[in-house]
């Protein structure tokens, strides 16, 4: 399910994230957003280039692009799963990046995004603090 991005979306403004690489909005000419439910996308870039963004990666890259791929009943949170990433997870990030200490901060944010129903958290070796 390979989507050809509207002009708009074309050139959104601003950058994505797919593990380590960043990549600007505007370069993307096509998104699959099949496998989000997964928590994968898949993105071609102007060179084509394939990226794949996974776990928050991805559903920040279909918030920024397609946010209608999360808006029916593929993706499912039981209620106020969320609660404990807004109300812990992202003050606790800016303390430690107030610390100085990105990699934990960032680790903290992942680690605290919900998973849809069904899907199981994994921690990937290397993404510990």
């Amino acid at each position: 399910m390979r989507d050809q991005l509207p002009s708009a979306h074309r050139h959104a403004p601003g950058f994505a994230k797919a593990g380590t690489m960043v990549f600007a909005l505007d370069c993307v000419v096509s998104a699959d957003f099949s496998r989000i439910e997964h928590l994968e996308a898949q993105v071609v870039l102007r060179d084509g280039q394939r990226v794949t963004a996974t776990h928050i990666d991805a559903l920040e890259l279909a918030l920024r692009i397609k946010p209608s791929v999360l808006e029916n009943r593929r993706l499912r949170w039981p209620k106020h799963m969320w609660l404990v990433h807004n109300v812990l997870g992202h003050p606790l990030m800016h303390v430690l990046a107030l610390l100085r200490c990105y990699k934990a901060a960032f680790w903290v944010h992942d680690a605290t995004v919900p998973k849809p129903s069904g899907q199981h958290r994994r921690f990937v070796a290397g993404n510990s603090p």
